[in-house]
């Protein structure tokens, strides 16, 4: 009853934490709108008529409110967030969440796929080879994951690329949403984090393994794939679940350069167009979605940790 007691005091610390995250994270976002020294009005202006007279680019500052004071403008920006409202986009002056709802769900898609790729590889590959420690297996993937680790994923996407859907054509060039098309850029994106994922789990699985539950269970006769597999795993994963969540929340933002390689319309293209055209609700509406995202996931994964591995609960007290 008191473990109970300890994980739902956790869990509710760490969704207010994660509201106090997000006030802070807003704040920021409304920041960057306001000291980046662009004038969104002269932006939209001059956007329709390069030679708009000062008097044009006044009403228009006017008509968005930004002539308001910083308490009055902070309110609306609160109000607007909370209701959805992220401002209208100077591309292409549409709002703001109807650009990123459209963008979001290849991405989405992409990153789930990613995710995937990474849990089991990381998985295999740590177990494996803390199984097989210092065997062949282990050698080679200790390698392979340095090689992996210093590689690019936009360079592992143009290499992918260009020999499954150029010299191999099982893929299409350009992807065209679905699934089978998201293979490689999930690929490309999974590759580099699952190097780094591997060698913090293997490394946790080695600090694990030193602990007084695993020597009694050799003691009872279990092999080490029943002990690792058993209950070792479970205990090791908080840093890499930890990890995951990180990375998976990161992938949002970074995710720019693969899209841009297979010519996917998603939230880090969105970004990267936001950016060339000066957008700056644009760039704060996409960096705040991404801010978001990264601390819903990292509030998830200390409450999954939480729950699956009774060592870190223990840490609690």
């Amino acid at each position: 009853m008191s473990d109970i007691k300890i994980l739902v005091g956790r869990i509710l610390k760490r969704i207010l934490n994660f509201v106090l995250v997000i006030w802070g994270v807003v704040t920021l976002s409304f920041c960057l709108q306001l000291f980046t020294g662009t004038d969104p009005a002269e932006m939209i202006v001059r956007k329709n008529n390069l030679f708009a007279t000062e008097e044009q680019i006044q009403a228009v500052r006017v008509e968005l409110g930004l002539d308001a004071p910083f308490g009055e403008r902070y309110f609306e920006y609160i109000k607007g967030v909370l209701s959805g409202d992220l401002g209208t986009a100077i591309t292409n002056r549409k709002p703001v969440i109807q650009n990123i709802m459209d963008a979001l769900p290849v991405t989405c898609m992409m990153i789930i796929m990613a995710m995937a790729w990474i849990i089991i590889l990381t998985i295999l590959i740590a177990a494996i080879s803390v199984i097989r420690k210092n065997g062949v297996f282990d050698n080679v993937a200790r390698i392979l994951c340095i090689v992996g680790i210093c590689v690019p994923s936009f360079w592992l996407a143009l290499v992918l690329l260009s020999v499954f859907a150029v010299k191999i054509p099982i893929f299409n060039v350009i992807a065209d949403g679905s699934l089978k098309s998201l293979i490689l850029p999930s690929v490309s994106m999974a590759v580099p984090i699952v190097c780094i994922a591997t060698r913090v789990l293997r490394a946790s699985i080695l600090n694990e393994l030193k602990s007084d539950y695993v020597l009694y269970a050799k003691a009872r006769g279990f092999s080490n794939t029943q002990i690792i597999f058993g209950e070792v795993l479970r205990n090791a994963l908080p840093a890499a679940i930890t990890l995951f969540a990180q990375y998976c929340a990161a992938l949002f933002g970074t995710s720019s350069l693969v899209e841009s390689v297979f010519s996917i319309d998603g939230l880090g293209s969105y970004l990267m167009k936001s950016c060339e055209g000066m957008d700056i609700y644009g760039i704060s509406g996409a960096i705040l979605v991404c801010a978001v995202l990264f601390a819903f996931f990292n509030t998830v994964a200390d409450i999954l940790s939480s729950i699956i591995c009774p060592a870190y609960r223990r840490n609690w007290i």
